[in-house]
């Protein structure tokens, strides 16, 4: 039985074998025939990989032109292909592997082609893809975020201070050809039509030492943006004053304090201004002692602010002073007496010139002793209890003339008389009646005061005429009185 069988499995056994192996080629051609075995090109991104290993060699790598996309071929079934997309699969380049090719002379790092799905059923048919890179040092710097604004805020106020709220510190790294021209980083808030305080969450800028901007694309920052706040303060426009210390040299009258700026514009918060009405400059900074000419110096008035103030304009901060000095002129004025009011009469008393005119010596700057006439000047005499007969009355003088004294006592001759017994008709324009002196009373009085005002202020000389005129008046009213 059993040699049968093996004689019949070994008659023709050739034939058997070959007709196996024709079954099965035509197993594989009718598989084929409906789902046939293709190529297709797929195209990815490259993705590199362990890139701190270039980092670590304090290098920082660039890839070339478009070699961070390839393109590869697959081979699968039909069906297979059918159901795969670009996104099915991923290129990376493992940073580790990067060599230097020295016949392109170029850096480069093998890419692995990897199928996301039916990973069994694909097969990568292309030559080996490499991912080229350009290699350079890594540059890394550290800037301050300076603050700035663009636009105007609205008219009446003024910027405060603008600042960077929080950590101002901004760290760069990337391509040292890069990083060695970043020059300053700048944060700007928009303060366009603003009265009020703002705060903004802005993208902090690069430039360069000419100003231009830098690309920020292949650099890496710690802050991608930063919170700026800026205060919108009043204004308010406040007159200087100059003081000046000592006396010039004799001979010579301080004229005037002249300066480049009048006013200034200052800003803070409203309560703060509304306390400040000028900005005294003390005497210490003008020192005139001594001085023959005029004097000019340059002050910083920032010094001089009020607390939580500050100037709008900084160019407003140094201004230039200058002393005026002039010499000392003197001229005498033969003065008409119906210059000058007598005030004070008695009820029932007349007083009269004794003279057409009265001398009065003036001393001052020459500039404005030089614009005084005769008429100009007017003054006053009290005749405050004074009985009948002669007497001669202290001259309170006036002149406009803010840097002019009278030199000396000036002395108004009068006769005072009783009008009872007075005699009628006196020479021209001498006769002053009590009525009349008493009509004049307010307006001579008023200037009595001007006048003792401006003595007070240019010379001490008046002050002691007017002294010694008292006492010579109340001597002469001693031996007038009835």
């Amino acid at each position: 039985m059993l040699k049968r069988l093996g004689k019949t499995i070994t008659n023709n056994f050739s034939l058997k074998i070959l007709a196996v192996i024709l079954a099965v080629v035509l197993w594989v051609v009718v598989i084929n025939i409906d789902d046939p075995t293709t190529s297709k090109t797929y195209t990815t991104n490259v993705v590199a990989e362990n890139t701190d290993y270039i980092t670590s060699q304090n290098k920082y790598y660039e890839p070339l032109d478009s070699s961070n996309v390839v393109s590869f071929r697959v081979s699968a079934a039909r069906s297979v292909h059918d159901e795969l997309s670009n996104a099915d699969f991923s290129a990376t380049a493992d940073m580790e592997n990067i060599e230097y090719d020295e016949g392109s002379g170029i850096y480069r790092v093998p890419v692995t082609i990897t199928a996301k799905r039916y990973s069994n059923k694909v097969s990568v048919v292309s030559k080996q893809l490499y991912l080229e890179v350009a290699l350079e040092d890594r540059g890394t710097c550290q800037k301050a975020i300076t603050a700035a604004t663009k636009g105007a805020v609205m008219d009446g106020c003024a910027l405060g201070t603008v600042q960077i709220v929080g950590s101002n510190l901004l760290k760069v790294s990337g391509p040292a050809s890069i990083v060695s021209q970043i020059d300053t980083a700048v944060a700007t808030i928009n303060v366009e039509g603003m009265s009020t305080d703002v705060t903004d969450s802005v993208v902090p800028v690069l430039y360069d030492a000419d100003g231009n901007v830098i690309d920020t694309t292949k650099l890496t920052l710690s802050l991608s943006t930063v919170n700026i706040s800026a205060q919108i303060l009043n204004t308010k426009d406040v007159p200087l004053e100059f003081e000046a210390k000592g006396e010039p040299a004799d001979g010579y009258v301080l004229t005037g304090v002249e300066s480049s700026l009048d006013n200034v514009r200052i800003k803070g918060e409203a309560a703060t201004l509304n306390t400040v009405s000028k900005i005294t400059i003390p005497q210490e900074v003008l020192d005139i002692s001594g001085i023959t000419e005029d004097l000019t110096t340059t002050v910083d008035i920032s010094s001089y602010l009020p607390s939580q103030t500050a100037l709008v304009l900084n160019s407003d901060a140094k201004v230039e002073v200058t002393a005026k000095v002039e010499p000392v002129a003197k001229a005498t004025y033969e003065v008409p007496v119906a210059n000058f009011t007598i005030q004070n009469v008695r009820d029932g008393y007349n007083a009269n010139y004794m003279e057409s005119t009265v001398a009065v010596e003036i001393s001052g700057a020459e500039s404005e002793l030089a614009g005084i006439s005769a008429k100009d000047i007017t003054g006053t005499a009290d005749a405050s209890n004074l009985g009948a007969g002669e007497h001669h009355l202290n001259v309170e003088i006036t002149l406009e003339q803010e840097h002019c004294w009278v030199t000396g006592t000036v002395t108004l001759p009068v006769t005072i008389t009783d009008h009872n017994t007075a005699e009628t008709g006196t020479s021209d324009n001498t006769d002053t009646t009590a009525s009349e002196s008493k009509t004049n009373d307010t307006a001579g009085t008023a200037a009595a005061g001007d006048a003792a005002d401006k003595s007070d202020k240019t010379d001490k000389t008046d002050k002691t005429a007017t002294e010694n005129g008292a006492a010579g008046s109340d001597a002469e009213r001693s031996s007038n009185n009835p």
